[in-house]
């Protein structure tokens, strides 16, 4: 049985399977920072809306659940990623890239981009105590800005 080349092996090796959004933020968060990842915003990542949290918030959360939820399995959260700062009362919902651009101007919702930078949970840390993924990130998938907007412009809560 003779070896085969190095042109052999590579006609045999695989390229490398596409990187997901949930890959690359793994790779950001190294051992030497806890887990945790400061990650900035625009570029080809995410932007991020801030909003309040509590009781609003959960609603929005459940109501997100069952508008991306449409075709998912019905076990499954189904609204993109959000991070909890119980300490700020805060939802920190990940939207895609560019959100910030095109965002109006809302009473109970910021959308921010470039230049900001958030820090980033370790995506097993799903309890508090401290900031938390409320529903972790998978794959590549995001929150879907409008109907986020629309629910908090619909929904009474704070500072409405």
């Amino acid at each position: 049985m003779t070896m085969p080349t190095t042109t052999e092996l590579r006609r045999h090796t695989f390229a490398p399977a596409p990187r997901t959004l949930v890959d690359r933020v793994r790779d950001l968060q190294g051992s030497q920072c806890g887990g945790w990842a400061l990650v900035p915003l625009g570029g080809r990542l995410f932007d991020a809306v801030i909003t309040p949290g509590g009781e609003t918030g959960s609603r929005v959360i459940a109501l997100m659940d069952e508008i991306e939820g449409d075709g998912l399995d019905a076990h499954e959260p189904a609204c993109g990623p959000v991070i909890e700062d119980p300490d700020r009362g805060w939802l920190i919902w990940l939207v895609p890239p560019g959100t910030s651009r095109r965002w109006q101007p809302h009473g109970v919702a910021a959308c921010l981009g470039q230049p900001h930078v958030l820090a980033l949970p370790p995506l097993n840390r799903t309890r508090p105590p401290g900031v938390f993924w409320r529903r972790r990130l998978h794959g590549d998938r995001l929150v879907s800005p409008a109907p986020l907007y629309d629910l908090f412009n619909r929904l009474p809560g704070p500072g409405r």
